[in-house]
């Protein structure tokens, strides 16, 4: 640098300067040089450029010096990156021109350096910005077109192209008319005035294919853009609504198909609106409510008939819930005997909300089902009853023989042991009784903490009369009490059909054996998965085997369909209902079921039930002292002499006057004529003539308030559920009942 003027001027140039000698060696850099290159001067002078330039770069840099010089002095210029001490990179421009003496020897070269990192950077996103505009433009799933004020077509994309079936070239330039439908040209051209008048319309347009054969609907919108209020473009946007008005011209058609279903379904059906009023509904609906349809609309549910008030609430809560509801086995009217399940379901996407009621008749299905589960019950039955046959020969055998003896003899010790005897045999035949009803009650399935063992116990005392001699039936009791959860009655029948299809699939000429074995499990999630369980946690497992005929891999998937059965043969022709109903009884129990079998090699139905801390046992029972009993003034009716008799003998033993009728109408005609009246009714439930039953109700009619203890031979689950909520009944009696057992009863109803 020659002069302090030349200096100065450098100095305060804004672009970066440099000098290198012919070796790329820096020999001069300016301040704005220094800056950019994040270096002060005294590092730079006397370095080589290759020191701040990556291979590739010095080599460029080096052919750029060389084109210079041999050039003699035409300038060039380029682009590199550099790497800078704080660790990054910045894109630096620089213009090189030959450097000569005084003498105008060749001594080096000059040149300016710009950082153009932000402007590098500023392009490439404009570019990536212009891209990402294009491909939108191109890809978007709508029609766009721009045109000129005059309509005349600029560009247009993809779409376009596809649904004209155009090509873009035969576009552009031509009006925006050619793809115009010829009957909606008046609207594009109104469409088009709007744009110009500075509105942002929306029109509904058609659009013809080039070759003339498909017409498209359009939902088209558009803008203006100007500069300097001159318009450089007018922008159309269409979407393809051809679906959606497809759509519209059927929706009268199934509108109609619809109403024609709902007219003609078998099942009742009535639509109701948000405001939970009647919209309409079907001719089934007529004929079942004796209600004219025109004159449903805008009434409630409940106006049908008394019996459908409280659907009124159910159908609120899935109006608010939006969630379907269900109802089994609903009777919605009092003139017809017929029984329905009810769907009250959402309107689904509805704009008027709503709700639809349908009502299916399952009278004649429930009718079925009845007689089938009978029919499952009676073939049970049918299988006990040789062995419960054997035992009451049994026990008669014995009755008669000590009856006999107990005549004969006068020996006092004698006649103690045989009245002994009657009495154990008596308690036997009570047992054997108990544990029948215990099947065949009918149960509202309540659950009570039981334990596994003692249920077992209870079916093999009543089973293995009727298991035939060549089975060995083999329990070890466990070594602990496993408590579960779950309705009495519906265990044991699970567990009785298990025993008895074990029974049956052992063949007659093979020794076979059953095993029942209980044991504590801890349910993890394999096993959870694979039992269906709800959750993991202790269970209590109850593996029912057999060394039987087993079953194959075609009959296996299907043993706990209703109705399917295997028992195909003579008399032991099943329902198919066992396995069906024990599998019901154990998922309501929060339990599973599985079941291993092959061919010829016998069968293991496992069962696994949650189990509980501990069983709710009754304490053991103890006589009591009961206080005396106050005497009173008993009317005792009952159809059966015997029992009138010895009941009659029995409580006047206890101190009770007793007055006897033989059935319900001799009852009512000595409770109206007898002045004295009484203070108790110990009243049988089943008397041919006027039952219990309806003499509460007759009793009930004419204002007697007399106190009735019910007494029946059956477990009162068999009776009808009404009976109970009668304010006469103070207890009940079930017979066979003995002096003790009277007089506990007596004392509780009349403390």
């Amino acid at each position: 640098m020659s002069n302090l003027a030349d200096r100065a001027f450098l100095d305060e140039m804004p672009e970066g300067f440099f000098e290198v000698d012919p070796s790329g060696s820096f020999v001069c850099v300016n301040p704005a040089f220094c800056r950019l290159m994040q270096r002060p001067a005294h590092s730079l002078v006397g370095t080589n450029f290759r020191e701040y330039a990556t291979a590739e770069t010095a080599e460029v840099l080096v052919s750029v010096f060389k084109r210079v010089h041999d050039s003699d002095g035409i300038p060039s210029r380029m682009e590199f990156e550099v790497g800078l001490p704080d660790g990054t990179r910045a894109t630096v421009e620089i213009s090189v021109t030959l450097l000569r003496n005084q003498t105008g020897v060749k001594v080096g070269f000059c040149g300016l350096a710009s950082d153009i990192t932000r402007r590098k950077r500023l392009e490439e996103r404009l570019m990536e910005s212009r891209e990402r505009f294009e491909a939108l433009f191109e890809n978007a799933n709508e029609l766009i077109i721009t045109t000129d004020e005059y309509g005349y077509i600029i560009r247009l994309n993809k779409k376009v192209e596809e649904t004209s079936g155009y090509a873009r070239d035969e576009l552009v330039g031509k009006s925006i008319l050619t793809i115009a439908y010829r009957d909606d040209r008046d609207i594009y051209l109104k469409f088009w005035r709007d744009l110009l008048g500075g509105k942002r319309p929306s029109y509904e347009l058609r659009a013809i294919s080039k070759d003339g054969r498909r017409v498209e609907y359009l939902l088209a919108s558009g803008s203006v853009l100007k500069k300097e209020g001159k318009i450089i473009e007018v922008q159309y946007n269409a979407q393809v609504i051809t679906p959606l008005k497809e759509a519209q011209q059927t929706i009268e058609g199934l509108k109609n198909h619809l109403k024609s279903i709902i007219e003609s379904s078998p099942n009742v059906t009535v639509c109701l609106n948000r405001d939970a009023t009647i919209d309409m509904a079907n001719p089934v609906t007529e004929k079942l409510f004796r209600i004219p349809l025109a004159s449903l609309p805008g009434r409630r549910i409940a106006d049908l008939n008394p019996r459908m008030q409280p659907f009124e609430e159910l159908i609120d809560k899935v109006l608010t819930s939006g969630t379907p509801h269900s109802l089994r086995d609903q009777i919605l009217t009092d003139h017809t005997g017929q029984v329905f399940d009810v769907n009250i379901y959402p309107l689904a996407n509805s704009p008027s909300g709503g709700v639809v009621f349908t009502a299916m008749d399952v009278t004649e299905k429930k009718d079925m089902e009845l007689q089938l589960i009978h029919a499952q019950k009676m073939e049970t039955i049918g299988q006990l009853a040789g062995g419960i046959a054997h035992d009451f020969n049994n026990i008669l055998t014995g009755i008669s023989g000590n009856l006999t003896m107990l005549k004969l003899t006068q020996d006092r010790n004698r006649q103690e042991r045989y009245i002994q005897t009657l009495e154990n045999i008596t308690k036997r035949a009570i047992d054997l009784i108990t544990q029948m009803l215990l099947f065949t009650k009918r149960n509202d399935g309540l659950p009570v903490y039981i334990s596994i063992g003692q249920v077992v116990q209870e079916v093999l005392e009543i089973t293995t009369r009727s298991v035939p001699k060549h089975i060995e039936v083999h329990f070890p009791r466990p070594d602990k009490e496993y408590c579960v959860l779950i309705d009495h009655t519906q265990l044991t029948q699970v567990i009785m059909n298990l025993i008895l299809n074990a029974v049956d699939a052992i063949p007659p000429e093979n020794t076979g054996r059953i095993g029942i074995h209980v044991q504590p499990v801890s349910v993890d999630d394999e096993t959870k998965r694979l039992y269906l369980l709800p959750t993991t946690g202790r269970y209590a497992r109850i593996d029912v085997t057999d060394t039987g005929c087993g079953m194959d891999e075609e009959t296996l998937p299907r043993i706990f369909d209703p109705f399917f059965t295997t028992k195909t043969k003579g008399s032991k022709k099943g329902t198919g209902l066992g396995l069906s109903i024990t599998y019901t009884i154990i998922r309501n129990a929060g339990g599973g079921i599985q079941v291993q079998s092959q061919k010829d090699a016998g069968s293991r139905f496992s069962i696994l039930l949650p189990l509980v801390d501990a069983c709710q046992q009754e304490a053991p029972h103890e006589e009591q002292e009961h206080p005396p009993t106050r005497l009173a003034r008993i009317l005792l009716v009952d159809d059966e002499d015997m029992l009138r008799d010895i009941g009659k003998e029995m409580l006047e033993f206890l101190g009770h006057e007793v007055v006897t009728a033989s059935n319900g109408r001799d009852c009512l005609a000595i409770l109206s004529s007898d002045a004295r009246g009484f203070d108790l009714i110990i009243l049988d439930m089943i008397m041919p003539g006027l039952d219990g039953y309806h003499t509460l109700q007759e009793m009930s009619a004419c204002g007697l308030e007399t106190k009735v203890v019910i007494s029946s031979g059956f477990s009162f689950e068999h009776e009808d559920q009404d009976l109970f909520s009668s304010p006469l009944i103070v207890g009940r009696l079930n017979k066979p009942f003995n002096i003790q057992d009277l007089m506990r009863t007596i004392t509780e109803v009349l403390a």
